[in-house]
């Protein structure tokens, strides 16, 4: 009598425990969203967790034909793994996918981006509401690897992994051995013994060829238990999308009560005092391998639904992330939606490139090709590279770093850092002509215009055949109708292009002991230098400075 006493003076000292640990667990989470919102994110991502993320990516946009996707030249190209980081405040995995996903998503269509503009606005000015929802998505938390997705692909193809009767037979011994134990203590603490050894070495056996069953489940069950803390009675289009995924959580959930042994233990667990108690009680009656192997049964039925409120509740967490990042751009030099038109074309107001620290905001307006010319370093590989990223948010998420965006749907490429491929045995050279090839390709096929950035055309070959092929590939696309902006040196293509191709440039302030950029844009090509001053300012000796100023001078005399 007494011993039951205590076990129930136990179980009431860890309820009270454990709501104690939730309440603080709550205002903590409520704390964190409120303090990080506006601000880049400073997560950081292991290379396990961004296979996972590619690999969902091509999962989730496996039916998108290749040219409504950014490829992973033009990735690298336009620094937009740095800007998914940067803007990645996301509260689960869910959200951290279909964010990872969704920048890479460019077929979008306008009605689809103006849903995620109106729900993002709605995040935005709810500080509420982004609290409450956010509690709910960090019930779900993250994983280490794989994605729901994939572990649903293998909980189905995986078949029966265990006998769940057998193991619950092997519970019964339990008691059993408790009423031998009055009878005889001694032989009955010998079987306890023996009971509890075999259990706990079997179940790391079993464990181990379960673990990716349980570590979907344990998700499954997380995703339902988070349904039961969504926030309710918003009257927006973000409620009622709140609200049909609460609903079909609690569906869910309704079939899958007894898998709390499920949710609370295991490598996904949000850890805690019960997270530890269940790892024990496991270990001791593998409560969780019973509870998977019963539930893998109706997973199969549900997996639609399964996947569609893990899709909602990702989508919902990308929304959060991209209306923190919204602040964080207002701060840093405005935001906006984007707006499409029919007739081909991109017009930017103020726009910049989220990645610098001091962007300087610059207008971008074309409807045919753009030569960018400058000095080395003056800023327009960052030029081309702002448009690119403002060309990508706005068919990705609706989202812009600038004062205003005005376009048409693209298809967008670019070739702004090819590298060569010394192991493949490709040169430079070779790897270039490669990248602007798809371009060329992508011309040719029907679908939306193309927009691509080119820096430095063909810069692996010599001066004159190089000069030749970009004026000859540069006018082939400018007949495409393909919005081109080129960066170059070679300031002969500015005069062999008059017709097709307006001029623009940066400059730089040059004195005797330094070289400063302004980074705005003007019109016509450049007339300046700055490789020679260059040269001094970086402590070159004076020897190959003055010996570099009198070969310029002796070849410009020569040229004339």
């Amino acid at each position: 009598m007494y011993g039951l006493i205590f076990i129930a003076i136990i179980l009431i000292l860890l309820a009270i425990s454990g709501y104690r640990q939730a309440l603080q667990e709550k205002k903590r989470v409520s704390v964190e969203i409120r303090n990080s919102f506006g601000k880049a994110s400073k997560k950081k991502i292991s290379e396990n967790r961004r296979k996972a993320l590619k690999s969902n990516m091509e999962l989730m946009n496996s039916g998108i034909e290749v040219s409504g996707l950014i490829d992973d030249l033009t990735w690298s190209d336009t620094g937009m793994e740095d800007i998914f980081l940067q803007m990645d405040n996301c509260l689960s995995s869910a959200g951290e996918e279909c964010l990872y996903s969704g920048l890479h998503n460019i077929s979008k269509t306008p009605e689809e981006l103006s849903e995620t503009d109106r729900i993002v606005n709605e995040l935005y000015s709810d500080e509420k509401l982004r609290s409450e929802l956010g509690i709910s998505l960090h019930t779900l938390g993250f994983v280490k690897d794989r994605s729901l997705p994939e572990y649903l692909e293998h909980i189905i193809s995986g078949g029966k992994f265990i006998n769940p009767f057998f193991h619950i037979l092997a519970d019964f011994y339990y008691i059993l051995i408790i009423i031998l134990m009055f009878y005889n203590p001694v032989i009955g603490t010998i079987f306890l013994i023996i009971v509890i050894s075999v259990q706990i070495s079997s179940y790391f056996k079993f464990r181990k060829t379960a673990e990716e069953r349980l570590c979907g489940m344990s998700m499954i069950m997380r995703m339902s238990s988070m349904g039961k803390l969504l926030p309710a009675g918003y009257d927006s289009e973000t409620g009622r999308m709140i609200d049909k995924l609460s609903s079909d959580l609690r569906s869910l959930r309704s079939k899958n009560a007894v898998a709390a042994f499920v949710m609370n233990s295991g490598p996904n667990s949000s850890g805690g005092l019960f997270s530890m108690i269940f790892t024990y009680i496991n270990l001791l009656f593998h409560f969780d391998l019973i509870a998977c192997a019963f539930l893998l049964k109706g997973v199969n039925a549900d997996k639609d639904k399964i996947l569609n409120a893990y899709r909602t509740t990702g989508y919902l967490d990308m929304c959060m992330s991209l209306a923190s990042y919204r602040a964080f751009l207002e701060k840093k030099g405005g935001y906006c939606a984007p707006e499409f038109t029919d007739s081909p074309g991109i017009s930017i107001k103020n726009g910049f490139n989220p990645l610098i620290d001091k962007p300087v905001a610059n207008d971008a307006d074309c409807n045919g090709g753009i030569l960018i010319t400058g000095s080395n370093a003056s800023g327009k590989s960052t030029y081309m590279r702002m448009i690119a990223v403002n060309a990508i948010l706005a068919q990705s998420v609706a989202t812009c770093a600038a004062v205003s965006y005005k376009a048409s749907p693209f298809r967008i490429y670019s070739s702004i850092a090819v590298n060569d491929n010394i192991l493949g045995g490709e040169s430079y050279f070779m790897a270039e002509i490669k990248s602007l090839k798809r371009i060329v390709d992508a011309a040719m096929n029907e679908g939306r215009p193309v927009i691509c950035f080119i820096d430095e055309i063909l810069r692996g070959t010599n001066t004159s055949e190089r000069i030749s092929a970009a004026c000859a590939v540069l006018k082939y696309l400018s007949e495409l109708k393909v919005i081109v902006y080129a960066a170059t040196h070679d300031l002969e293509l500015t005069t062999m292009l008059p017709d097709t191709y307006e001029n623009v440039h940066f400059t730089e302030n040059i004195t005797e002991d330094d070289v400063t950029f302004t980074y705005v844009l003007e019109k016509g090509p450049t007339n300046s230098r700055n490789a020679i001053a260059l040269l001094k300012k970086n402590g070159f000796p004076e020897s190959i400075v003055s010996e570099s100023e009198r070969l310029y001078l002796e070849q410009a005399k020569n040229s004339i």
